[in-house]
Formats: C-alpha cells, structure tokens, sequence
C-alpha cells in the first residue's frame, strides 16, 4: 500500500493535527528533531511532507541550508512552515523551491485541506503516470493539474476549481464502478433465482418420479392380487368339478343298489310264488 509521511520537524512541538485514514493510501507521522533535518532520508516511492515549526530565528540559522536541500526534491510534495509563539515569517526572496508560510493563528480544517488535497493530487498524479502509453493523454492532463496546483497555490479559488475537475473524474469512475458492481449483483441475483428454480424443479421431479413409483408398486400389487384371486377361482372351480364327479359317481352307485335290490325283491317274490306287481 502507497504511504504518505508527514515529517513534523520542530524542536518539541506536536503536529497540530490528528491522524486520520485515507481510502487509497497509509498516512504516517515521523517526528523529527529540527537540528537533524539533515539526516532525513526521503523514499520517491512515497508522498512526502514537510511540516516545519519554527520561530523567526530558528528558521533564519536554518533557511539557507534547509532551502538548498529540499527546495528542489522531486520526492517532497509540499513544504510547510508554521510560526511559532505567534510569530509572522518571513522567506528570503530569490531562493528557489520557497515552501509556504502559514499565517497564525493556524486554522486546523484548512491546514488539514491543504495537506488532503495535495496527497490526492499526488496520488492520482502516481497513478495516472502508472498507467502506461495507451493512457499518455491522462497523464498529460493530471501533469498540468498538479503543475497548477504546486505553482499557483496561493489562489485558492484556481485551485479548488481544479480539485472539483479531478473530483468528478474521479466521480465518474466511482459511478461506472457502481454501475458494473450493479450489474455484477443483478447477474448473481439471476443466477441464484435460476439455480432456485432449477433446485425446486428437480424437488418437484423428485416427487413425481415417488409417486409414479409408487402408483406402479400399487399396479404391480393389484395385479398380483387380480392374478391370485383368479388363480383362487380356478382352484375353486376345478374343486367344484372333483364334487360334482364325485356326487354323480354317488348318484350312479346308488342307483345301481337300487336296481339291484328291486331285481332281488322280484326274484324273491317270484320264489315264494307272490304275484309280482307289473
């Protein structure tokens, strides 16, 4: 993650302001004692600040040297200096890469504009430069933004209207990426109401294949029922057949006894010389 320090150079003073988060980047503070400006060693992959508390002749044992070091670094994005014991500052004319002079008393919300907004130039300066050949317009535009915003910064209005302009580009991008995170969303949301209704169409297969299954086990039981049952009538059938044999057989027999004994009465008779009834 791209950082931004802040050097807070003084001889005991705090950096008047809280820390606060960046979206884009880390925000760091290092305190450094004002007698070793000289041994701050600064990383042109960072955003770099210098903040400076001073009095009138702290600054004027320290303007030359300090001016002739960091007056003209690429790797420094802006140079503060803020009075001390309400004192009013004043830089050498001539001397090239002057920072800017804050005025007493200093008003917090402004200072921490003044130190937000160069960050942001800064930022999307790095990253429009990142973006290679095929975006050089870009680069060229944001090059001319922050040139007027290093060299023009004390007319404020300029700059705000500058800042607006970057704003809205940035606007822009934040919406067109609002609108695909949208359209990402909507597709996810079709994509899950077809994965439901998919799941709910195979449930309800599901439960059409059961039930057909079970109406076909209720066929088979029915038809094996239909097939016993008549199996049964045949059996009662074949049996009543062996009966109805079986009582003509009867019939049969007992008609023979009687013929039988009818013809021995008559011969009977016909020995004891009775009349035999025609």
């Amino acid at each position: 993650m791209k950082k931004s320090i802040i050097w807070n150079l003084s001889n005991g003073v705090d950096f008047p302001l809280e820390l606060w988060k960046h979206p884009k980047l880390a925000i760091l503070i290092n305190n450094v004692s004002l007698k070793d400006y000289k041994s701050i060693q600064l990383n042109s992959g960072e955003i770099n600040i210098l903040f400076v508390t001073v009095n009138n002749s702290e600054w004027s044992s320290i303007e030359y040297d300090f001016i002739k070091q960091f007056g003209n670094r690429p790797e420094i994005a802006l140079i503060l200096i803020s009075p001390k014991d309400n004192e009013q500052l004043k830089v050498s004319n001539g001397v090239k890469g002057n920072p800017e002079i804050l005025e007493n008393p200093i008003r917090k919300k402004e200072l921490r504009l003044i130190i937000d907004r160069t960050i942001q130039s800064e930022f999307y300066k790095s990253s429009a430069l990142e973006i290679g050949a095929g975006c050089l317009s870009n680069v060229g535009f944001f090059d001319g933004l922050f040139e007027l915003a290093h060299t023009e910064y004390k007319n404020s209005q300029d700059i705000i209207k500058a800042f607006e302009k970057m704003f809205e580009y940035e606007a822009k991008i934040k919406l067109s990426n609002d609108e695909v995170n949208r359209a990402l969303t909507r597709v996810n949301e079709m994509r899950d109401a077809e994965m439901l209704e998919l799941v709910e169409t195979l449930k309800a297969n599901e439960k059409l294949d059961t039930l057909r299954e079970k109406e076909l086990k209720e066929a088979i039981e029915i038809q094996a029922a239909t097939e016993k049952a008549l199996q049964y009538s045949r059996i009662e059938e074949m049996n009543m057949d062996k009966i109805i044999k079986a009582q003509n057989k009867i019939f049969e027999y007992t008609d023979k006894e009687i013929r039988e004994l009818i013809q021995e009465n008559i011969e009977l008779k016909k020995k004891l010389g009775m009349k035999i009834a025609e």
